[in-house]
């Protein structure tokens, strides 16, 4: 029975009843140990009438072991997977060990989670419950609240309970949350009346509520260690009460009063991480306890057998009976529990049982344990597979070996997204490093999380003495960390530091031949040019770095962290829209496909950069917004600045003045604390394209003059060139036009040259030569490559054939301007193409927004998607949702277009115009 969680059982119920609707929703209760959550998620079992139940529960001993805890929660709906597509089901198998394979693609594995959840609620609504969850291993934690964020209009429910104050935590942001406080004082008051076996006294009652700060299971569990004397207020209550920690010593009264033997059998349970009654039984059995334990143990309610699998009444016994046995018991325990754990499936227990029995180092517990880690790696268990890494550390004396396990177990870390886990990892494996190629390793890793989280130059130092340190050993790793140098520096607005770092690959050892080192050598001898400004130099060889990428790549995916995202830069510098919008897709896919937040995370802004650039503003939002969150929690603070700056980029063309300016300054602020020149100028990139939008060229000139170093000005070369054009300065437009047609000449690129021709036309003296100019930046060759420019272009050219009084052709490029600008979105362009619209004679239209602007944002995506000819479940995959949600949405999007069929949606202009958004999603998904 529950006492005074009245509104908390609204809550619940109310949750269900939106479940049984078909709408889906998630709450996490948190709390301290023994407020009640546990109860709470039992009430909602309670309420579940007609529902679905599934459940798990974390457990401490296999928070190691990857997607142990999800195995619980979808064992009863595991028929579902053959309706699942056939990449998700095979995923998923592999990960919970149903099939031969590595399970080692977390995001398929986590979008197979929301399938199967979603097929599961075809049959009727879902009632999902976890709790523990601070316990469950990172694995099963990330795929649950990554389904649990995507669930809209499944029917689904989904609790989750997790304990505050532990060394781990649930984490699982952007998820509703429910704060669990003890009862008032009303309600316990009621409570221990309800279970006094004694006539409580009101100064004792007043002490315990006071004391326990209303915790439930500290007062129920405080009448078992209390007296009926202190109960009724004839003797003193001890000061100060057991609170907090003190719940689980409460436990142990009741099972030191058990026969050796029964306390043995709660040990090896509260040990043991299989949850199975034979290990248990047959490792109790070794340390003297017979079957007859766990009869005692059930008749004091600590532990059961349910469904077949041992279960301790609360989780807070198992914890204090494991905290409070001596160590030399536990080491008895995991022991036991080792001998009994054969065969290759319980490898990874046996480990971790082994490691806990050991006190000395022992190199064969160390050898097991870090085979444990790189299974875990592979199945994506990046956490557990730190954890074990660092482990096997401590069990072994050779410096060579615990410097290395420790630098595997920083970089399992940062694959993770645990930054300040793996700055500590590499500070302690410095004390065992004596080598220089061990030296360099270090100093790599520390490197490429500073690249991340910290300050550019910073890192650019760090891996620049890196690679100066490794080049003996390993002259190609030598090579990929100056290039990583490059970025560095780049990020850092240090260019002239770009050719220096080249130079010192110069004087490095020759590399093996190889298509890595042909791509690596091209990569830094292009990039270092192109930062010289020498873009003769560096356009072939940056060509040839992008044409070398795919062979590197196939040869060489695994050693180096990408090699993919140098390729994505060398493609950006070159203005090769496609290469680089292939390159840096396929990073970021694989970095999904891996659970590979920290890399994902350098990769999204450039995914963004080329959305952007091709007119898929919305997925650009979508993606940085999620980038956003991404890189916060993992701490990568100069990839925070970044993303905040491209999203205020996506706002400025759009023209929405209020968001563009909040996100600018705030990407500013954080910058300006990290010398992240890059991002600053990106910001100011931002405000350049949002003033030049709403016709103020005063303003778009002084933000385009803080633009200067590459690769910037180049990138916003087409802006910075037309605000000084709009603001009469000529001279200033030339001169930047200069540079950008030379590079736009060298690099061969369609798009940079059409809008070079495009700016030397705005600039011609001649009306003429300007005709000829505009002609030739309309070429056909890059018809819908960059829809924005094209639509600028069609504006620039429809403006000077107006002026020159050429009303009747100016109104052909003026209408295909506006077109273009509301296809996109882009407003304020938009207005500027209707004004001079109708200075050319004819009445502009309105684009109706029946067609487009009633629809939301993942409305209009899932709306192009169906049009193009996918299904409910194709639309699902690509865009890591339920099948469900897209059906619900899909009807919302009927409804609002006022059409009945799918026919009808391919045949509207809203499917077939601009910003073709497209989710980053792995291509077999």
């Amino acid at each position: 029975m529950l006492f005074g969680r009245e509104a908390e059982r609204a809550r619940i119920a109310a949750l269900l009843e939106d479940a049984r609707l078909g709408r889906s929703a998630v709450l996490v209760v948190r709390g301290e140990a023994g407020v009640g959550k546990s109860a709470l998620l039992q009430a909602g079992r309670e309420l579940a009438d007609g529902v679905t139940v599934l459940s798990g529960c974390g457990i401490e001993s296999e928070a190691s072991l990857p997607y142990s805890g999800l195995h619980q929660v979808v064992r009863p709906i595991l028929s579902e997977l053959e309706r699942l597509p056939e990449p998700q089901a095979r995923a998923l198998r592999g990960a919970l060990g149903l099939e031969d394979g590595s399970g080692d693609q977390w995001f398929l594995v986590s979008l197979a989670v929301l399938s199967l959840l979603s097929e599961a609620a075809e049959r009727g609504p879902v009632l999902c419950l976890v709790d523990d969850a601070h316990w469950l291993d990172d694995a099963s934690a990330e795929s649950l609240v990554f389904a649990a964020r995507r669930l809209e209009a499944e029917g689904v429910a989904m609790l989750f309970a997790a304990r505050e104050g532990e060394v781990r935590s649930f984490d699982a942001p952007g998820l509703a949350e429910l704060r669990l406080d003890g009862l008032d004082p009303e309600a316990a008051a009621a409570m221990l009346d309800e279970h006094a076996a004694v006539t409580l006294s009101p100064e004792a009652r007043e002490r315990l509520i006071e004391g326990t700060r209303g915790n439930p299971l500290a007062l129920l569990e405080l009448f078992s260690t209390l007296s009926e004397s202190q109960l009724s207020g004839m003797e003193p209550l001890s000061d100060p009460l057991p609170v907090g920690r003190h719940i689980e010593r409460a436990f142990l009264s009741r099972t030191q009063r058990l026969p050796e033997g029964t306390q043995t059998l709660l040990l090896v349970a509260a040990a043991d991480d299989t949850g199975s009654p034979a290990p248990v039984l047959a490792a109790a059995a070794r340390l003297g306890a017979d079957i007859d334990a766990l009869d005692a143990a059930e008749e004091a309610g600590l532990l059961s057998v349910r469904d077949g699998a041992l279960v301790f009444r609360h989780p807070l016994i198992r914890s204090a009976v494991y905290q409070a046995a001596p160590f030399s018991r536990r080491r008895s325990a995991h022991r036991a529990l080792a001998d009994v754990l054969d065969g290759e499936g319980n490898a990874d227990r046996r480990a971790w049982h082994r490691a806990a029995a050991s006190v000395e180092p022992d190199a064969s517990v160390a050898d097991e344990l870090e085979q444990a880690a790189r299974r875990a790696h592979l199945r994506s268990g990046f956490v557990p597979a730190s954890l074990a890494f660092e482990r096997a550390a401590t069990l072994t004396v050779d410096d060579h070996a615990k410097a290395r396990l420790l630098s595997s177990a920083a970089e399992s870390a940062w694959f993770a997204g645990r930054t300040e886990r793996a700055l500590m990892l590499l500070e302690r494996a410095r004390p065992s490093v004596t080598e220089p190629a061990e030296y360099a390793q270090v100093d790599r890793w520390r490197g490429l999380i500073e690249l991340g989280r910290g300050v550019p130059t910073d890192a650019r130092d760090l891996l620049v003495r890196s690679a100066r340190d490794i080049a003996a050993v390993d002259a190609e790793q030598a090579l990929y960390t100056l290039a990583l140098a490059c970025i560095a520096s780049a990020y850092g607005g240090d260019a002239d530091a770009v050719p220096a770092i080249v130079r010192v690959a110069d004087e490095l050892p020759d590399a093996p031949d190889s298509h890595v080192t042909r791509f690596l050598e091209a990569f830094l001898d292009g990039t270092g040019a192109y930062f010289a400004g020498d873009f003769d130099t560096a356009s072939p060889m940056l060509r040839t770095a992008v044409e070398t990428a795919d062979e590197a790549d196939a040869e060489d995916s695994t050693r180096l962290p990408d090699l993919l995202l140098l390729a994505g830069g060398a493609a950006l510098f070159l203005g090769d829209d496609r290469a680089a919008e292939r390159f840096n897709r396929r990073l970021a896919s694989r970095a999904r496909d891996l659970g590979a937040l920290s890399l994902l995370n350098e990769t999204l802004p450039r995914v963004a950069l080329m959305q952007v650039a091709t007119g898929q503003w919305s997925a650009a939002a979508a993606g940085l917004t999620e980038g956003v969150q991404l890189a916060r929690q993992t701490g990568q603070q100069q990839l925070v600045g970044h993303m905040l700056a491209m999203l205020a980029l996506v706002a400025g063309v759009r023209g929405d003045e209020e968001e563009c300016r909040a996100l600018a300054t705030e990407s500013a602020e954080l910058a300006s604390t990290r010398n992240l020149v890059h991002v600053t100028l990106t910001a100011r990139w931002a405000q350049l394209c949002l003033e030049l939008g709403h016709g103020r060229p005063e303003e778009a000139l002084g933000a385009a003059r803080e633009i200067t170093s590459i690769p910037l000005c180049l990138w916003a070369a087409p802006d910075r060139i037309e605000a000084a054009y709009r603001a009469d300065d000529v001279a200033t437009a030339r001169a930047w036009l200069t540079q950008f047609a030379r590079w736009a000449r060298t690099s061969g690129s369609t798009w940079a040259n059409d809008v070079s021709a495009r700016c030397h036309a705005m600039l011609a003296d001649d009306a003429e030569e300007a005709d000829r100019l505009f002609a030739e930046a309309l070429d056909e060759r890059a018809d819908g490559e960059r829809p924005f420019e094209r639509a600028r272009t069609e504006l620039a050219f429809g403006e000077h054939l107006r002026r020159t009084r050429r009303r009747l052709e100016a109104r052909a490029h003026l209408r295909s301007a506006l077109d273009g600008f509301e296809a996109l979105g882009a407003r304020q362009w938009a207005e500027r193409a209707r004004v001079e619209l109708r200075a050319s004679g004819q009445t502009a239209r309105r684009r109706d927004p029946s067609t487009r602007g009633d629809l939301t944002q993942q409305e209009l995506q899932i709306a192009r998607f169906v049009g193009q000819g996918l299904s409910n479940r194709e639309v699902a995959a690509q865009m890591f949702l339920s099948p469900r949600t897209i059906d619900f949405h899909l009807r919302n999007v009927f409804r609002k277009l006022g059409i009945t069929s799918r026919m009808q949606l391919a045949q509207l202009d809203v499917v077939r115009e601009g910003d073709p958004l497209t989710a980053i999603a792995p291509a077999h998904v």
